[in-house]
């Protein structure tokens, strides 16, 4: 495939947005889906959307705005909620709200639940005014009544979907109200888990109730129901470690390693349970994963994936599971019975494409310090870049284009700069850069083409190599300078390029004084082509092009300083962590 068919298989057919779809409806006489609005309010929205979108000149300008919006919306709320355009500009307006607005809305909604948890437009509109409800019956700078008022509306949501969870378990909208519910109540959104105790009865209500269902080994085989198990299980990992046990021991007896006997009469070593053959169940297991214990993810590992790891693989939906259980290994000796159970196989799951195994793998390697010598080994055989020696120099320019060593040649030609690069293949090479004995890679580096390597970091994917080569505590100082001084000549094409401006700061950051002042002679010369570019200007002012232009002393005492501040804050940062 050439490099132009390549990029034209990538580009996405923009779609039309919101705005322009709600105008050519109008167009038509077609006044938003769902509760038809008269073709005035219809109209008027449509402005206020197109209003918002162009900005305020002030915060208050806006606010004003937003008022204005809701006081033409009063005795239409229900109506405007079940609109298309309607429920999109109460969507949007009603985190700017005051909190009479808001009280209203409150008010007006929550008297009629029932039809409005199902609806298609309305049901966001409750989602947005229980994120806000919820956030604000935390706040204490608030007014006492109008935080009470907040809780209680977040309560009243809650405990009816609570009550009428049959009903709304199974419905597309009333289940993510659920969701919604089950991310305020643990704080999930915000990340700060310090909830009110009514707020965590009512959570552990959610789980008590949902796990005592007859067909709760149902609801993992369901893309809609397992989305709301998965964030049941990160609610319950906050709140209730017990009651998220009782789940994944369920989760594990009953549906994770169950095997269809119709399909399989004589059951083997290699028989994947029915759990692999749903995308649905497959997520739920990763979500489970993730939240285990270190003893319930054991067992998760040895009755659902121990022996079958390199089939699993190979597989294209359950190949992420693999890279889950990887990545959440933290046990060095459960990581290398996985490590030795795929490494003498990478080659097969390479081929079928399914990379980010091997770069979770390799991510074990280092998050353990384990199995890195024999890593690197494989992954240099199947690169065809092991033996003889000299092939070694080129293993990461292999690893960037997804290529073995006799391939290259062919590829010679391609627009590294410009090329889409192997994401996994630029991510293990930065990885590699991060291992106890990174020599193989940084020779590699060094080793390649001045000029393609100038393309490499000026590539969206290969400047964050250069990230990974400063900053690693590997990757030595010598080796630091030998990269300075191999890249000269190449510094104003670096600065003046989007992701080559990266690269050079990533560079410049470590450089020693005498390094930035051969840069700085290179970037003097000739300095208008490439200072006047977009990112050579941003460069040039970061580095103090014009000062130094002007008196070199004065440049050098002004870098001395910023660079005795930099420390002193690190150092400060070290002292306080």
């Amino acid at each position: 495939m050439s490099d132009s068919q390549e990029q034209v298989r990538y580009k996405r057919k923009r779609k039309k947005s919101f705005l322009k779809n709600a105008k050519g409806y109008g167009k038509k006489g077609m006044y938003g889906r769902g509760t038809q609005l008269d073709a005035d309010t219809y109209q008027y929205f449509i402005r206020i959307l197109e209003v918002y979108k162009e900005g305020f000149p002030s915060e208050e300008d806006k606010l004003i705005f937003v008022n204005n919006v809701f006081q033409h919306t009063e005795d239409q709320e229900i109506n405007c909620c079940c609109n298309q355009v309607g429920c999109r500009v109460i969507q949007t307006f009603l985190p700017f709200a005051n909190d009479t607005y808001l009280k209203r809305y409150m008010d007006i909604l929550l008297s009629d639940l029932r039809p409005l948890c199902s609806d298609p437009f309305a049901s966001h509109v409750i989602q947005t005014l229980l994120d806000i409800a919820c956030q604000k019956s935390f706040e204490k700078d608030i007014e006492k009544d109008f935080r009470e008022s907040c809780k209680t509306a977040t309560i009243r949501i809650s405990k009816f979907l609570l009550n009428n969870l049959e009903d709304y378990v199974w419905d597309s909208y009333g289940n993510h109200i659920i969701r919604t519910v089950l991310k305020n109540l643990t704080c999930l959104k915000n990340d700060s888990h310090v909830s009110i105790d009514e707020y965590k009865s009512i959570v552990r209500e959610f789980g008590n109730r949902l796990i005592s269902w007859p067909q709760f080994n149902s609801l993992p085989y369901s893309e809609l129901t397992s989305g709301l198990l998965q964030i049941l299980l990160n609610a319950l990992a906050v709140i209730d470690p017990k009651l998220l046990g009782s789940y994944l021991t369920k989760f594990l007896n009953e549906s994770f390693t169950k095997i269809s006997q119709t399909e399989y009469e004589n059951t083997s070593t290699d028989t994947l349970p029915d759990a692999f053959m749903s995308k649905p169940v497959i997520m739920l297991l990763e979500c489970c994963l993730e939240v285990a214990t270190p003893k319930l993810y054991t067992q998760i590992y040895i009755q659902c994936f121990a022996n079958k790891l390199l089939r699993l693989s190979k597989i294209k939906n359950t190949n992420f599971a693999v890279q889950k259980l990887l990545n959440q290994c933290k046990e060095k000796s459960e990581f290398e019975s996985m490590f030795d159970e795929l490494s003498g196989s990478l080659n097969e799951i390479i081929d079928v494409g399914h990379t980010g195994v091997i770069l979770a793998l390799g991510q074990g390697c280092k998050r353990l310090s384990t199995k890195q010598g024999v890593f690197v080994q494989n992954i240099m055989k199947y690169y065809d870049c092991y033996e003889p020696e000299a092939h070694q120099i080129d293993i990461v320019m292999c690893l960037c284009k997804n290529l073995k060593h006799s391939l290259l040649k062919e590829n010679k030609d391609v627009d590294l700069q410009n090329a889409r690069l192997n994401l996994h293949g630029t991510l293990i090479v930065q990885l590699l850069l991060e291992f106890n004995k990174p020599i193989k890679i940084i020779n590699s580096i060094l080793g390649i083409d001045l000029n393609n390597l100038k393309k490499i970091f000026c590539n969206r994917m290969g400047c964050h190599i250069v990230d990974a080569f400063v900053k690693s505590q590997y990757v030595g100082e010598k080796s630091r300078e030998k990269l300075i001084r191999k890249l000269q000549g190449t510094y104003q094409d670096l600065a003046s390029d989007k992701y080559g401006s990266r690269s050079f700061e990533a560079i410049w950051n470590v450089a020693n004084l005498k390094s930035r002042k051969i840069i700085m002679n290179e970037l003097a010369h000739k300095d208008g082509v490439w200072s006047n570019s977009q990112f050579g200007k941003i460069i040039s002012s970061k580095i103090s092009l014009q000062l130094y232009k002007r008196n070199k002393d004065d440049w050098t005492k002004c870098v001395d300083k910023k660079d005795s501040k930099v420390n002193a804050k690190e150092l400060f940062v070290d002292i306080i962590g």
